[in-house]
């Protein structure tokens, strides 16, 4: 399947913490004029036999819920479709959610999830599908909070995080492509915070030491960025490296941003980039 035509793929619980991620990946589609696939995948058998004994409802029961779990969704998603005009197809399976999207992979443009969190017994059978899928797809994730507001992501700015890595580069790669697409411009950053120069931590600004680190890593973005940017020569793109530690860093960061791209490993010290996307104004 070409590029241009791969769909975006999303996973929907109907248990309304998907929410965001569902009318996100309606929109990227509308965007990009691609098809939307909804997914929607469960294992009532599992959470019954795992929950056999502990006076839990049996497997008819859970098997009704899911019907009228599944219906829901198809209604959901036929509306979806006649309200954005986005041709929107639904895939059930009686599965592992995270296995039902990973099928995906190879055709998918990207998979979009959320991280609204199951029950303890749901989450210990079936494990956390947006860290599965991101641990695992071939494609771009998107990993969208429940509590963004989706409709107010209007900045136009897609952040990227950048180590270095191999999967830093195939992040800004992706956040460019991204960009292009859709008409964004790009801030990609690096961080570093507790770094060894000749013995000694470096914490005073503006030292030789501190002006060395900072150069370092302006060179790794500018490194990782050269290639994406001759691509997309119109991309406006924004080359930042700060100081603090990376998860704090790129929370503040993600304020200002539509989109954080990052990969789903990194170098430690620095900035993690990689795959698109990792999350969404989270």
């Amino acid at each position: 399947m070409s590029e241009q035509g791969r769909p975006v793929v999303v996973g929907a619980d109907g248990g309304g913490t998907d929410s965001a991620a569902v009318r996100w990946a309606a929109r990227l589609a509308e965007r990009l004029h691609r098809e939307l696939v909804v997914v929607h995948a469960s294992e009532p058998e599992a959470l019954a036999a795992r929950a056999a004994g502990a006076g839990a409802p049996d497997v008819t029961a859970l098997l009704e819920a899911e019907e009228e779990r599944a219906d829901l969704i198809r209604q959901q998603t036929e509306e979806l479709g006649a309200a954005t005009g986005v041709e929107v197809r639904l895939d059930v399976h009686r599965s592992s959610p995270v296995r039902a999207l990973l099928e995906h992979e190879a055709t998918a443009c990207a998979i979009v999830v959320g991280t609204g969190r199951k029950g303890v017994l749901e989450e210990f059978v079936l494990g956390t599908t947006s860290i599965g899928v991101a641990a695992h797809a071939t494609c771009p994730v998107v990993v969208i909070n429940p509590e963004v507001d989706v409709d107010s992501l209007d900045r136009g700015v897609v952040g990227v995080a950048v180590d270095g890595s191999e999967d830093s580069r195939a992040a800004a790669r992706v956040a460019l492509d991204y960009a292009g697409a859709t008409g964004a411009s790009v801030l990609a950053l690096t961080t570093w915070y507790l770094e060894v120069v000749d013995g000694y931590v470096v914490t005073e600004p503006d030292s030789p030491e501190w002006r060395q680190l900072e150069a370092e890593r302006a060179a790794v973005l500018e490194s990782a960025l050269a290639g994406p940017m001759r691509t997309h020569p119109d991309v406006p793109v924004e080359l930042s490296v700060r100081r603090g530690p990376v998860l704090s860093t790129l929370l503040e960061a993600s304020a200002d941003v539509d989109l954080m791209v990052m990969g789903s490993r990194g170098m430690g010290s620095s900035a993690a980039g990689g795959s698109w996307a990792r999350s969404a104004n989270a």
